[in-house]
């Protein structure tokens, strides 16, 4: 079964600007080590986020504004951030301070310490979609919630979203990413096998579709951050036809229990991922 809140829009404006150039990214790496590979995954805590570290701080870093920085969002500098801290050799960033936007810059500013840890999966609170990565069962680390949701075996919460910073004499590109979120997601411990996984997968693909799909409308229609009512509202259209298609897939599939028909949703969604794939990040 899917559930989700919608998903937020990020946009800030900006009234008055004066310089216009890339986030302002600084590291102080305490310990050296090799860096890692593009593929490594990297975790990140968000402000709010109390879990206990069990690992090596290596360092303390932070993206900030440049006298009025373009391109630096609140998820566009969690990425760069996450680029530091793979460069540095860890696996993990803890955020421990955040500015907003204001009159006075344009950006989301953030400071962190980066860390390596034996598993960054145990820390996970969203999990991007890839496709070298499935999800396993260790990633819904909700509480079943089965008054809610009864006759439930499972549940996916994923959702996607669009974040851009405003300048209003330079264009910014328009983010759109999706997210799974762990402490959202559940099953029930007695029905976790291997089906019932494929079935949430599904969902969680689905998600990526319409990511994909939104992406490449953006795009078809060359709308920038100083579009943000016309990206607005083909966010809004292209999530209406997300809910109602994540609604069919278990309408048909009768939330997975027709066997038959979830193999056609299986091969539906696989061609709908490669239809979009040059709109894949």
């Amino acid at each position: 079964m899917f559930y989700t809140n919608k998903p937020y829009i990020l946009i800030v404006f900006l009234c008055f600007v004066f310089v216009t150039c890339s986030p302002k990214l600084k590291s102080n790496v305490v310990t050296k080590l090799e860096p890692l590979a593009k593929s490594t995954l990297i975790v990140v805590l968000e402000l709010a986020d109390n879990q206990d570290i069990d690992g090596q701080l290596i360092g303390e870093v932070s993206a900030k504004d440049n006298g009025f920085s373009v391109n630096c969002g609140y998820y566009q500098n969690i990425e760069n951030l996450k680029e530091i801290a793979r460069a540095s050799g860890a696996n993990l960033v803890k955020i421990t301070q955040l500015k907003e936007p204001s009159k006075w810059s344009s950006c989301f500013r953030l400071w962190g310490k980066i860390y390596k840890v034996d598993n960054p999966k145990l820390y996970e609170t969203k999990i991007e979609w890839s496709e070298s990565r499935k999800l396993t069962w260790d990633d819904f680390k909700g509480e079943p919630n089965t008054e809610e949701h009864p006759n439930t075996l499972a549940i996916t919460n994923s959702g996607f979203g669009i974040e851009s910073s405003f300048n209003p004499f330079k264009a910014s590109e328009i983010i759109v990413h999706n997210t799974f979120n762990t402490f959202k997601s559940w099953g029930i411990p007695k029905h976790m096998n291997d089906y019932v996984l494929r079935h949430e997968q599904i969902h969680f693909d689905i998600t990526e579709i319409f990511t994909r799909k939104l992406r490449k409308t953006l795009a078809d229609n060359s709308i920038t951050s100083k579009d943000i009512e016309r990206a607005r509202a083909l966010f809004d259209a292209a999530f209406l036809e997300y809910q109602l298609f994540q609604e069919r897939y278990d309408d048909d599939t009768k939330k997975g229990e027709k066997k038959d028909t979830q193999e056609k949703w299986e091969a539906i969604v696989e061609i709908e991922l490669a239809k979009y794939d040059a709109y894949k990040q």
